[in-house]
């Protein structure tokens, strides 16, 4: 029979092990000297519910005090065994206790100190004979620190440790873990060493490999060489090579056209993971005017919402449950998924396609984009002097992408300054010399973004947009939704429907008038336009205020009182300035394209065309975002 285990109060296993604990008490009472080693750890789990404060609601409180007493009781013996622990019977309970048990093993041997009563020798020796996993040993602390020298050996000579480092240092756990502790004995070098040796091993992991070329090097964490990290580039190249030699994968297909004999302005279909766009070329011809030509943008090639957020950034439940919880990924990295790169690859081709069709009718997009700098702006908004040197039209394609930088950069400075002194004083702008940090752009608008924060918004979103939270399922009707909101609006049911294991959450949610029950007892929403609020913060991670209507402001504000949200003043929201560092540096990811610094210090090859028209057009979309981003600032700030 399955014993108690806890893992987490969201685990989906916790109605059964609540309901097991009687069981567990009253076999352990009528067996109390004869309890074995997995007894006194399931015991050990049970409690962990207790100091929770999780029971069964059928449980009275006469009920929950009893069961609290006798758990309370037969610690009192687990503790008392493990302290009897010693390097005579270590080897035979080890052995004993049930696979799933092995963590809270080295915990309980942990917490009562038992590895005191094991010499070096005979833990060497057991950690050699039982094959234990340094992974269960590194969780603890206490034991690390007493054994440091015997476990540096076993590190060093152990095919898991370069695993066990980047656990540590790199990887992104997407749920909370036990931290892992490794010997002060464990030296720079020999985590060095360890990583080279993995490299050079005839079949490294090639996720593994992928994490090692992006690792940052930092004395206090991991220090490599950068021909270590060509080395594992080269590995990753060679694997990559073997493993889709056969054209193994999920096929794609994104399609751009711009046609005559389109009827509509745009007309897009999503379908077989793939994406046909067509455009008319006719609507463009009939609308030859710069302001339509950024418009287009927005409305026919969708680079931002209906708030101005840019829908080109990675969001993170965009992505599958396989992609956020199933790939490895460093801690570091700018995290991807496939939707956000088939929006990358079809946004770049809408913007060659755009491109190539303008020049065609004698228009060049760089143009555009003088135009709005030093024409519009003053015209629409009397913000005079901004100055622009874009790429010429004759120069070649790596010219190009040295000269685009500066000039969007050079954008971003003046408008910066024009934000904080009300006008753009040139002197003062060659004077300054700090580098420009996008997160610090400010905005003309106060309270321009909002974002959620604190412990009630993090509670309330996750139970009702979740889809790693046991509210999805209707044992009523056998459904199951993507999220608790979505069964609410689906489903009819009341509180006693719920299992009494979910109902803890449903009531929080009840006590903080998020939900509310009808007059039939049915479970709603109570404040609709505050829960699509909170809907809109979860997926889009931002909202911008001015773009909301003043009823949902007000709702904003109250949030605010509450210290559920909070704003910032900046021209970039938040995911726009890591797309942003994505792209350009590596300031914030460790897997940034770093397509700044490319250009930045001297004359790139020449000779590799193909990869500069690439980045040129990443550049050219991205100042194409600067300009949406800078008029929607001037358009709220004329209005409020």
């Amino acid at each position: 029979m399955q014993r108690i285990k806890f893992y987490s109060t969201n685990d989906l296993t916790l109605g059964y092990n609540l309901e097991h604990i009687e069981k567990l008490l009253k076999k352990c009472s009528n067996r109390r000297k004869e309890l074995n080693i997995n007894d006194m750890i399931e015991l050990y789990n049970a409690r962990k519910y207790f100091n929770k404060g999780i029971y069964l609601k059928k449980w009275s409180a006469e009920d929950i005090d009893k069961y609290k007493s006798a758990i309370d009781s037969y610690f009192g013996i687990t503790a008392g065994f493990f302290k009897s622990i010693n390097e005579d019977n270590f080897e035979f309970l080890y052995s004993q206790t049930n696979r799933n048990y092995k963590d809270d093993f080295w915990e309980l041997i942990d917490k009562f100190k038992a590895y005191e009563n094991i010499s070096v020798e005979k833990f060497k020796e057991f950690m050699i004979n039982l094959e234990i996993r340094l992974h269960e040993i590194l969780r603890h602390k206490k034991i690390v620190k007493y054994f440091g020298e015997e476990i540096r050996e076993i590190m060093i000579n152990s095919d898991s440790a370069t695993k066990i480092l980047l656990d540590k240092y790199e990887i992104k756990h997407l749920s909370k873990k036990s931290p892992l502790y490794l010997p002060a004995e464990l030296t720079a070098t020999d985590k060095k060493n360890i990583i080279s040796s993995y490299i050079e091993s005839p079949n490294p992991n090639l996720n593994y490999l992928r994490l090692i070329t992006n690792i940052q090097s930092n004395e206090d964490r991991i220090k490599i060489s950068p021909k270590m990290i060509k080395k594992a580039k080269e590995k990753v190249k060679e694997q990559e090579e073997k493993l889709f030699d056969d054209n193994s994968g999920i096929q794609t297909e994104i399609a751009v056209v711009f046609s005559e004999n389109q009827d509509g302005a745009v007309d897009v279909n999503f379908e077989n993971n793939g994406i046909h766009a067509e455009y008319s070329l006719q609507w463009i011809k009939d609308n030859l005017d710069y302001p339509t030509f950024l418009n287009n943008f927005i409305y026919l090639f969708d680079y931002v919402d209906s708030q101005m957020r840019s829908t080109l950034v990675s969001k993170f439940y965009q992505m599958s449950v396989f992609e956020r919880f199933g790939f490895i990924s460093s801690k570091n990295a700018y995290k991807t998924g496939f939707a956000f790169n088939q929006k990358d690859i079809l946004s770049l081709m809408q913007l060659k396609g755009y491109h190539n069709e303008l020049l065609s009718l004698g228009i060049r997009l760089e143009e555009i984009i003088e135009w709005f700098f030093e024409e519009y702006l003053f015209n629409e908004f009397k913000a005079n002097k901004f100055q622009l040197n874009m790429p010429s039209f004759n120069s070649n394609i790596s010219e190009k992408c040295t000269t685009i930088m500066p000039a969007m950069e050079s954008a971003l400075n003046q408008f910066s300054l024009f934000v904080e002194e009300g006008e753009i004083d040139l002197e003062l702008l060659w004077i300054r010399s700090e580098q420009l940090i996008y997160g610090n752009i400010p905005s003309m608008v106060n309270k321009k973004y909002v974002y959620g924060v604190g412990d009630e918004y993090n509670k309330a979103t996750s139970f009702l947009f979740s889809d790693q939270v046991s509210l999805t399922y209707s044992e009523k009707t056998e459904q199951t939704y993507k999220n608790y909101f979505e069964l609410l609006c689906n489903e009819k049911i009341k509180l006693d429907d719920y299992p009494e294991y979910y109902t803890k959450k449903v009531n929080w949610l009840l006590e903080q008038e998020y939900l509310k029950e009808d007059k039939s007892g049915n479970i709603i929403l109570n404040n609709k336009s505050l829960i699509m609020i909170l809907r809109d913060l979860y997926f889009n991670e931002v909202i911008s205020y001015w773009r909301l209507p003043k009823a949902e402001r007000e709702i904003i504000d109250k949030l605010k009182q509450k210290n559920i949200v909070e704003f910032e003043n900046t021209l970039f929201s938040r995911p726009e300035q890591e797309y942003i560092n994505y792209l350009l540096n590596k300031s914030q990811f460790n897997n940034g394209l770093d397509l700044r610094n490319e250009y930045a210090h001297g004359q790139p090859n020449p000779n590799n065309e193909k990869k500069h028209k690439q980045n040129y057009f990443i550049f050219l979309r991205l100042f194409i975002l600067v300009v949406i981003k800078i008029n929607d600032d001037f358009q709220i700030s004329e209005k409020i």
